[in-house]
């Protein structure tokens, strides 16, 4: 073992090739003639420049490899073609004209293809597309997706739904890292933020061997900015003020790329008071507030590339709805004033994320080294000031190393090792514990093999993982904390072979896509362990020892069209998922809190899909008209409904170009309509929901002729529905989801 690993370390220090300047040209494939000023780099070492007047680019300090070249120009189709660097000729790119664009063509983080090309389902969306109707939160804006939904606490706190299935089903990674944030309880919210992103790419379904167990609904990918072109530097600052909450959002940030290094830095604080219900009176303690820096410093020298990146957040969020009443009155969390000061019940999380990213370039393939470290610290206050309630800590360190190798031409290979160790800690003092002391092992091996031909692609590949838990012993603290929890100790191991195998193909009109792939999630401690009170989910929960893991195998396809000024994509699915683990509603109470069991059935059948198109009239190219209509079904194998599930919806918007050379600069404007259907199909004791329209207004623009002065304006909940939200955990006290909201931000480029 210690001769492997002296060998690994002498590959990366001593391996190098002789790094040259890469020249290059675009041109136009009818005419031959340059295309001036396009975009040219390579997406997956964040490189990036501009070609000049006469089509010209060149790059220096290149990996010797084979990379992906993506060129895009106004008009043009844009172009994402694998070259081999170790070339010296001058490089020639063709780019076909259009006379219709719609939309960017995005390459996938996971698989580093052109979206249309994934074989799996994954979706990318830009932060200026999340959030061109100004929602709130990042939490808020992912509903933007098909197939994407949200349950909430308030403003402050929410968390997504992929195809039914959320909380520790659905794995969030930044950059790479895999975030543990407590994501079991449906009051802790994401651990991330807007704050320096770039896209966010999410996989549907146990579709992807690249990113480990837990994730049978789904992976969502929060991928940074990218770094700014060489020798160029960018300073700006931004505000945002919303109407509904008074909330305002504060930002700084600065790229700068000099040489062989770069950098991003960003920065803000977002501060909300309680929001407003249609009615004009407040929900009391919906405020919040959160301080966020987000680093990333990149190093690029011929055949090898580091980047390390650091995140911090410290948040505090109100919890409304909170009542220790024996039969509490919808008036008791209601107010005529709004308030910002802070009061109990709250949240204080406090989160440090760090990733330690080499990846080092061969000919014919590149090696990933991956290190990062998690740390989660919940505080939850309940009445008492000095004392909170609990105080949980969660430190997670993590590795993945991945070997990419191109076999052949149309045949290559991605296999490699990844893991995690997680150590749950409840601190004192602490009047309770929610889930008990617990360490956690994990690790896994895969390999994905790809192939084309033509106009196929093929994908296959294995994964095997392995979890062993150790739940500590809390026989020997005070009764008095434990009191929402089974204290036994427990050691259970848990293991899965899991496969993915599927193909693409794309023609000019049609793209067909099918994937099969399975999945397994382990049951997680707040399953196995929970026995009391959970206040900031309003629920007494009851959970069991004897929970098995969960396996589930997907079934995904889609059919794209792909016509002049029309795309249209169908995309069912199914997941079955044996021995579920699902939360029942009971006919019992323990004071005001209804009790909820944790269940497992043999098997749970999850189906349905999205379908949605994008139309781009000829006669009017300005206009975009959108629409997607996502819809899931669960029931158990006797067909009993699963409760908890996501209200079917349909988000369509209308989006306007403008792009006028004004010193008012209007970008386009939006008018987007969510309509959600009735949600009839409910668990035991779990009440229906009615049908609701939501309908959004924003427009952006740009002040003067440098263009360096941005803003947006719009209103949110512009007919000021009255709404509650299937998955609102404030439904079950009859209090409605926020009202008419006015945004306005502004942007200015110091540099």
């Amino acid at each position: 073992m210690q001769a492997k690993v002296a060998i690994l370390i002498y590959l990366m220090l001593s391996f190098s090739l002789s790094a040259q300047e890469i020249k290059g040209k675009v041109i136009d494939t009818d005419t031959k003639q340059p295309v001036p000023y396009a975009k040219v780099g390579f997406p997956s070492i964040n490189v990036f420049t501009d070609a000049d007047s006469l089509g010209g680019f060149k790059f220096k300090y290149l990996p010797q490899s084979h990379l992906k070249i993506k060129v895009s120009a106004f008009d043009y189709k844009a172009l994402v073609k694998d070259i081999d660097l170790a070339s010296d000729e001058l490089l020639i790119i063709e780019l076909t004209p259009l006379h219709t664009v719609f939309e960017e063509v995005q390459v996938t983080a996971s698989e580093g293809k052109v979206q249309r090309e994934n074989i799996t389902s994954i979706a990318v969306v830009s932060k200026d597309e999340l959030f061109q109707t100004g929602a709130t939160t990042l939490g808020e804006s992912l509903i933007q997706i098909p197939g994407v939904q949200s349950s909430s606490v308030g403003m402050g706190i929410s968390k997504p739904i992929i195809r039914g299935l959320s909380g520790m089903r659905v794995v969030t990674y930044n950059n790479g890292l895999r975030i543990e944030n407590q994501q079991w309880g449906d009051d802790h919210g994401m651990a991330a933020s807007e704050l320096g992103l770039g896209k966010v790419e999410v996989v549907k379904g146990p579709s992807s061997l690249l990113y480990g167990a837990d994730a049978l609904g789904g992976v969502i990918h929060f991928l940074d900015e990218k770094y700014i072109r060489k020798d160029k530097d960018e300073l700006y600052i931004s505000s945002k003020f919303e109407s509904n909450s008074m909330g305002t959002t504060n930002e700084i940030g600065y790229r700068t790329h000099k040489g062989k290094w770069r950098a991003n830095i960003h920065a803000n604080y977002i501060n909300h008071a309680d929001f407003q219900l249609p009615d004009g009176n407040f929900i009391k303690n919906s405020r919040f507030w959160s301080t966020n820096f987000k680093s990333s410093i990149g190093y690029r020298h011929k055949n090898f590339q580091l980047n390390i990146r650091y995140q911090l957040s410290h948040r505090r969020l109100g919890i409304p709805g909170h009542s220790h009443n024996a039969q509490p009155d919808v008036l008791d969390f209601i107010s005529n004033k709004r308030q910002r000061k802070g009061t109990l019940p709250a949240q204080y999380n406090f989160d440090h994320f760090l990733l330690i990213e080499n990846t080092i370039f061969f000919n014919r393939s590149n090696l990933l080294l991956e290190i990062g470290n998690t740390n989660s610290d919940l505080k939850e206050f309940d009445e008492k000031v000095t004392l909170p309630f609990t105080h949980l800590n969660v430190n997670n360190t993590s590795y993945n190393f991945r070997y990419s190798y191109k076999l052949l031409e149309n045949m290559s290979l991605k296999t490699g090792v990844q893991g995690m160790a997680k150590i749950n800690r409840n601190r004192f003092p602490s009047s309770s514990l929610l889930i008990p002391d617990a360490n956690t092992l994990d690790n896994g091996v895969y390999a994905l093999m790809d192939y084309e031909y033509k106009k196929w692609r093929f994908q296959g590949g294995l994964r095997y993982d392995i979890r062993f838990l150790n739940v500590l012993s809390a026989a020997d603290l005070d009764s008095s904390l434990v009191n929402n929890i089974n204290t036994d100790g427990l050691k259970r191991n848990f293991q899965g072979i899991n496969y993915s195998a599927g193909f693409v193909r794309n023609a000019k009109l049609t793209s067909v896509r099918f994937n099969a792939s399975s999945g397994y999630r382990a049951p997680h401690l707040a399953e196995l362990q929970a026995d009391g009170f959970h206040h900031g989910s309003l629920r007494y929960e009851k959970g069991s020892q004897t929970l098995k893991a969960e396996h589930a195998i997907q079934f995904d396809a889609a059919l794209e069209l792909h016509f002049d000024h029309l795309e249209l994509i169908i995309n069912p699915y199914y997941n079955r998922i044996s021995d579920f683990i699902y939360l029942v509603q009971t006919d019992e109470f323990e004071g005001s809190f209804p009790v909820y069991e944790y269940k497992q059935t043999d098997l749970a059948h999850l189906f349905g899909g999205e379908v949605g198109f994008h139309y781009h009239p000829h006669s009017i190219h300005r206009l975009h008209i959108n629409s997607n209509f996502s819809v899931t079904i669960a029931e158990t194998n006797n067909g009993d409904p699963i409760g908890l599930m996501p209200q079917p919806n349909v988000n369509t918007s209308i989006r306007f170009d403008i792009n006028n050379n004004h010193k008012i600069s209007f970008k386009h404007v939006v008018l987007e309509h969510i309509y959600h259907l009735p949600q009839n199909r409910v668990g035991p004791n779990e009440t229906f929901s009615v049908d609701y329209h939501l309908v959004n207004l924003a427009t952006q623009f740009t002040i003067g002729d440098l263009k360096r002065l941005s803003a947006s304006t719009g209103i949110r909940n512009l007919l000021n529905t009255q709404y509650q939200g299937h998955l609102s955990s404030l439904k079950n006290l009859g209090l409605s989801q926020p009202g008419i909201n006015v945004f306005f931000s502004l942007k200015y480029q110091i540099k």
